[in-house]
């Protein structure tokens, strides 16, 4: 994605800098923040946005981890909030391989499941 800019409509002269790589080809301009114009930080935020934005093929599992925890915090709070509950794996020892923890807004239950015939059995509420 390429994009103009007059850095004299968002900036004056002496509050930006510009980068060079060894071949002495510019490479990034650094505009400290509160230097920019304010009639033009959107613009410059978005643009920022653009530029930086990795899609999500190509982020790492802690990138993509990262991006989606906001969404899946929301979505296991609207669960809680309709009396749903959110499942997890359980964290322990390989004899614990079949259970999972179904959380509701006031309990925990521990839950075995048949891997077989997705049949589920409480083991423990409130735990």
């Amino acid at each position: 994605m390429y994009k103009t800019l007059n850095l004299k409509e968002f900036v004056s002269q002496d509050t930006f800098n510009i980068v060079y790589d060894e071949q002495q080809k510019a490479t990034a301009v650094l505009i400290p923040v509160s230097h920019w114009h304010p009639a033009k930080a959107a613009e410059l935020q978005i643009l920022m946005e653009q530029l930086t934005y990795i899609p999500v093929f190509e982020c790492s599992l802690k990138e993509l981890e990262e991006r989606l925890r906001p969404e899946i915090q929301n979505v296991e709070a609207e669960n809680t909030h309709l009396g749903l509950y959110n499942l997890y794996e359980h964290a322990g020892n390989q004899e614990y391989n079949n259970y999972v923890i179904r959380e509701y807004a006031d309990h925990r239950e521990l839950v075995k499941v048949n891997t077989t015939t997705g049949d589920s059995q409480i083991v423990s509420r409130r735990f």
